[in-house]
């Protein structure tokens, strides 16, 4: 089982060679790295070039942005299964491929128990590492969240590759992810989300997107679109508090 890992970047010289080597350094076997860059100009192609013989592709070039980036990269993976692992994040330990997809892993494990099982996305754990030194676990919610919120960080989950229906929506610039699952979900139930209490990610959570409350509040926006699309009394409350923040 073959597995695509792809990591996007733009201008993160100080953190993209800790990334690379995480994912280099994976001693499951049966894996390819794919590195889309936005035109970095602060040295990180030169990081990049110097691993450029271990990767499978890898592209230097303006982009819109990061899910148009892992889109580009999703259309040369040829894996089975894809994780997204951003610049300046890591998998929790080295053995994180081999204790999922290895033959006695969570997932051979689980499809011995369950021989009717077509899980769609795997999510695990994620370690979030702030500056300061502290880190605290975020564990992996049940897919029943899905309609709520997301259970799992991107960076701690893998989805299984369908070329012809797998991408992220570009017309969302914070919750594309989200928009994923939240499809995935409504198309195949929970009985398609493999959730697992393994540490899968390493997060640098001060580096997220979410940290300012103008971008907080264009998530929120973005998530209610999403949600839009199964209006529960849940999304009521939330729209009318977003209305009001």
């Amino acid at each position: 089982m073959k597995i695509s890992v792809i990591t996007v970047v733009r201008n993160d010289v100080e953190h993209i060679e800790q990334t690379l080597l995480s994912v280099l350094g994976q001693d499951y076997a049966d894996k390819e790295l794919i590195v889309i860059d936005g035109g970095s100009t602060d040295g990180t192609v030169e990081v990049i070039e110097r691993y450029a013989n271990r990767l499978a592709y890898w592209v230097s070039e303006p982009d819109g942005g990061i899910y148009p980036a892992m889109n580009k990269g999703l259309r040369k993976a040829t894996g089975d299964w894809v994780n997204f692992m951003n610049s300046g994040d890591q998998f929790a330990t080295e053995q994180v491929l081999s204790d999922l997809f290895g033959e006695e892993g969570v997932l051979a494990r689980h499809l011995a128990a369950h021989p009717e099982a077509k899980p769609w996305v795997i999510g695990g754990n994620t370690v979030n590492v702030y500056s300061d030194g502290r880190e605290e676990v975020h564990h992996a919610e049940a897919a029943e969240v899905i309609p709520l919120r997301l259970p799992f960080s991107h960076q701690a989950s893998f989805v299984r590759i369908q070329p012809e229906t797998f991408c992220f929506g570009e017309q969302y610039r914070y919750a594309a992810d989200y928009k994923l699952f939240y499809d995935l979900y409504f198309a195949y139930g929970a009985s398609a989300f493999l959730i697992t209490d393994h540490p899968i990610a390493r997060y640098r959570q001060e580096d997220s997107l979410t940290m300012s409350p103008q971008n907080q509040r264009a998530i929120k926006r973005e998530y209610l679109s999403i949600q839009s699309a199964h209006r529960t009394w849940h999304w009521w409350k939330e729209w009318l508090k977003w209305r009001l923040m």
